[in-house]
């Protein structure tokens, strides 16, 4: 009750309570740090999160569960309070209380888990035709998006305290904090000229790399917690125990130094170094990128679970002998890590049948995740004369997934993208016409004939599977 609030955190999802907040409590039961995270959603919850919390005074129960079974049970008490910006009831009122905590001298670090989606970024920065975006361009005073209730906390900030402060994204994208700078500084200079150089000179962006498979609560948790440990927990979460977060150097910001009031997370395992690209381009071409080339045969296949697909014997091979090998010749060298090691750490994590992660969960929103992490070192593999047969694999069977309708036992596929309903012609026609899938879908900056060498295999591939 005494603690501190100098964190605010943007995306009250299952993700950040097993990871972030995770780590600033064992930094609290240490004693290593005063401070606990005032939560904020900008989009409306989906339940009563807000009221769940609260009756909970905040505290929640993590479990981690090992592929061996081994299993820890944590109540997790680093989350003080929360709001809902998108709250029907309170909106305006809400919106107010969220750009003034944001604002507040007391915020030294803002970090966000908003999902990429969430940004509104386009091909170039910022998306300016999104419905938020165009909103705020509007009605700054009343934002929808992250850079509108950033942007306006600054220019509050500005003109009351100026202290300065930290915006780490922890969002799979990479160069995060780089490119969440960009975007806000874009926004700003239509809006807020006068903050662009403020910004520049006093808020810290630093880029990260977050890892820690984390699906949702169900019931069978709820009542496994009750029934097991005689816990009565209305959002309990439950997660792998293999967790990592990696942090630029930068992350206290510039002018922050020692007496920031922002943790040591390095006193927590987070790895702090000068460069995350190395580690964030790993992440998400091996782990991210396997995910989703798992997940739609898989799901085409009949299984469900993760876990179940990864053991199937052809799956597994396909994704550890062939896609992880082919991606690894597109990455450089990572300190620290072993490239062999972290693959066979993957597929011991993805074969976890403890934590019961879904097929389906990996399949949602291709269309964002794919370009980042199959097809950028789809298009690189092409340029410098790298193997790709089993990357252009998994884009047909992604392009089988979205076009088909039906996976192999004639059931209906359940697409959850943001692009389904522009995908799925161009998908149903891609053994036809597979270069306008490809374009489409985002692969560019190669020449025509590679574009039709990749196209003619992708069909190959379309008519064997269907």
């Amino acid at each position: 009750k005494d603690l501190d609030t100098a964190i605010v955190h943007i995306g009250l999802g299952h993700f950040h309570r097993a990871h972030q907040a995770a780590y600033l409590d064992e930094l609290l039961n240490r004693g290593l740090c005063h401070t606990g995270i005032f939560e904020i959603n900008l989009i409306r919850d989906p339940w009563p999160l807000g009221e769940t919390a609260k009756a909970q005074d905040y505290l929640y129960t993590l479990i981690t569960r090992g592929s061996g079974g081994e299993e820890t049970v944590r109540v997790i008490g680093s989350i003080l309070g929360y709001l809902n910006a998108a709250d029907k009831s309170a909106s305006d009122k809400n919106s107010l209380a969220v750009i003034e905590r944001l604002a507040s001298e007391k915020t030294k670090l803002i970090s966000l888990t908003v999902t990429e989606k969430g940004y509104n970024y386009g091909p170039n920065g910022l998306d300016w035709e999104a419905p938020a975006i165009r909103n705020d361009l509007q009605k700054k005073e009343s934002p929808e998006s992250v850079a509108g209730f950033l942007a306006a906390a600054l220019a509050r900030r500005f003109n009351t305290s100026k202290k300065p402060l930290t915006i780490m994204s922890c969002d799979n994208i990479p160069h995060n904090g780089k490119k969440l700078k960009g975007a806000l500084l874009s926004f700003c200079k239509e809006l807020y000229p006068d903050l662009v150089s403020w910004i520049e000179d006093n808020v810290a962006f630093p880029n990260s790399m977050v890892d820690r498979i984390t699906p949702g609560t169900t019931g069978e948790i709820i009542s496994y917690l009750e029934e097991k440990y005689s816990l009565i927990d209305k959002w309990p979460i439950r997660s792998e125990d293999f967790c990592q977060w990696v942090l630029e150097e930068n992350y206290k910001g510039r002018y922050c130094g020692p007496d920031s009031g922002i943790p040591d997370y390095s006193a927590a395992g987070v790895q702090v170094v000068k460069d995350v690209e190395p580690y964030e381009m790993m992440k998400i071409r091996l782990l991210n990128g396997s995910h989703s080339a798992l997940s739609y045969p898989a799901y085409l296949l009949g299984h469900r679970g993760v876990a179940e697909a990864v053991l199937d014997p052809s799956l597994g091979k396909f994704i550890r002998k062939f896609y992880m090998e082919e991606i690894t010749k597109t990455l450089g060298p990572v300190e620290g890590i072993n490239l062999d090691d972290y693959k066979d750490t993957l597929i011991r994590r993805f074969s976890n049948k403890n934590i019961a992660d879904s097929v389906l969960r990996l399949a949602e929103d291709g269309s964002k995740k794919i370009p980042l992490s199959i097809l950028n070192p789809l298009v690189e593999a092409i340029n410098r004369g790298l193997p790709r047969r089993a990357v252009i694999f998994a884009l047909a069977a992604w392009a089988r997934f979205l076009g088909g309708g039906v996976d192999e036992a004639g059931g209906k596929i359940p697409l959850q993208d943001p692009r389904a309903d522009e995908l799925f012609p161009i998908a149903k026609k891609a053994r036809e016409n597979p270069a306008a899938f490809l374009y489409a879908i985002g692969a560019g900056g190669i020449s025509e004939s590679a574009m039709a060498e990749t196209g003619a295999m992708l069909a190959a591939d379309l008519n064997k599977i269907y």
